[in-house]
């Protein structure tokens, strides 16, 4: 592999640099993360050219070069905040954002400071490019890119925390290199790591550690325990507020179906799923919610080419509001499926939907979510009676804490972050 100083381009106390690389190489590993980057490549005629190009040109300096314009963009996307102290964050994506977002309004004495994704001093540029060469001699072009890109962040992120004062740093990405390289460049300057969680954690997880993190559920808490994550203190988001018991009787004869994407969609099947649907009788309505970074370029396109009314495209709801205009929720590898359910609406899991593993999340393998096959059987009473059984709720506690709201939990989060920032005081 990599030793300390071929990873960082620095000497050998940037071990945690080190171990920040291989974390990036084997989250890499997964199918979803592979699925997804050559799925983004597919859809994008410039990116097909310039996988072309790497391809073609693997061996020479070209590709290295390529991968070193991946990190200064890294290096240069993040902005320092106006000041250099107080509680730290970032949030890369919409739903990073609203993980994290509410809690300056509760913790105001913190004075916070988040980091943005100006131009400061460019460094070791040649160490840069011979690791990438190195890298890309065993690995594909994106994984490189990914671990380029995770240095140039951590670069940055380093610079930032050696010259501030911050008593805590607050995450919520934690298998991206944006993600990694926060975490890594907090620990190397001795500042308490809280992680807010926006999802279920994908296999394999990087080995980070946290002083106190805010988990998805008890099987997620799970997770980051079995793939070898630190964490000091674990709050698990509470659900109570969105918790309705599933229908007891029957389900209305008319139906509203809401299909929710993950960000890379597996067209032809979503195809055959749609025309499944509006061939049933019951369906009324089907409402589609994309993912908020939806990768398939041609979806609207798609929905206007069906030309019926009974197909619309949902825009900028929140995903409960979505959740509550359907009767019955369809999804794949996504963790929305959790808030359907919590919110008593009988759900699918369809297989294929998307391009990551079958069953991701082990929804179907564990009882929570009612499994739809390859051949699309849509029978909305025998999904009803799957969860009504009495076993089901027990199920779901596993992956959604129905038992706290999430007002209490944050409460806590409020205190025991107080806690820790006095403490790195």
């Amino acid at each position: 592999m990599l030793d300390d100083n071929e990873a960082s381009g620095n000497d050998g106390r940037s071990w945690l640099l080190c171990r920040g690389i291989k974390s990036i190489l084997r989250c890499d590993e997964a199918e979803v993360v592979t699925g997804i980057a050559r799925y983004v490549v597919s859809q994008h005629r410039s990116l097909r050219l310039l996988s072309a190009l790497i391809e073609r040109t693997k061996g020479t300096p070209v590709p290295a070069l390529i991968a070193f314009i991946g990190w200064l963009r890294s290096f240069l996307a993040v902005r320092a905040g106006n000041r250099s102290d107080g509680a730290v964050w970032i949030a890369r994506l919409g739903n990073e954002r609203r993980a994290i977002e509410t809690l300056p309004q509760m913790l105001p004495e913190l004075g916070w400071t988040e980091l943005k994704f100006p131009l400061v001093r460019i460094v070791r540029q040649r160490r840069i490019l011979m690791l990438a060469r190195r890298l890309n001699r065993r690995y594909e072009f994106f994984k490189v890119l990914r671990v380029i890109e995770l240095i140039g962040y951590y670069t940055r992120y380093l610079d930032i925390f050696k010259n501030g004062r911050f008593p805590l740093a607050i995450m919520s990405s934690h298998s991206s290199p944006h993600g990694i390289a926060f975490n890594l460049a907090a620990r190397k300057c001795g500042v308490p790591v809280v992680l807010i969680t926006h999802g279920m954690p994908v296999r394999p997880v990087a080995r980070l550690y946290y002083d106190l993190a805010v988990v998805h559920c008890e099987a997620a808490r799970q997770t980051y325990v079995e793939e070898g994550c630190r964490m000091n203190r674990v709050l698990i988001h509470g659900r109570r507020q969105h918790y309705v018991q599933m229908p007891v009787g029957t389900l209305p004869q008319r139906l509203s179906v809401g299909i929710f994407l993950c960000k890379d969609v597996n067209a032809e099947r979503l195809r055959a799923l749609v025309e499944r649907l509006l061939c049933n009788q019951r369906v009324s309505r089907i409402l589609i919610r994309p993912h908020p970074k939806n990768l398939w370029v041609k979806l609207d396109a798609w929905i206007a080419s069906l030309n019926d009314s009974r197909v619309r495209r949902s825009f900028g709801n929140s995903v409960f509001r979505d959740i509550e205009a359907t009767d019955i929720v369809l999804a794949g590898n996504s963790s929305v499926l959790v808030d359907a359910v919590t919110a008593g609406r009988p759900s699918g899991y369809v297989s294929g939907l998307d391009h990551g593993s079958a069953d991701l999340h082990a929804f179907v393998a564990r009882g929570l979510i009612y499994p739809i096959a390859a051949e699309i059987k849509f029978d909305p009473d025998a999904m009803l009676r799957f969860y009504q059984r009495t076993e089901w709720l027990s199920v779901l506690r596993l992956f959604a804490n129905i038992d706290e709201d999430e007002a209490s939990i944050m409460a806590r989060v409020v205190v025991a972050m107080r806690e820790l920032s006095l403490r790195s005081s």
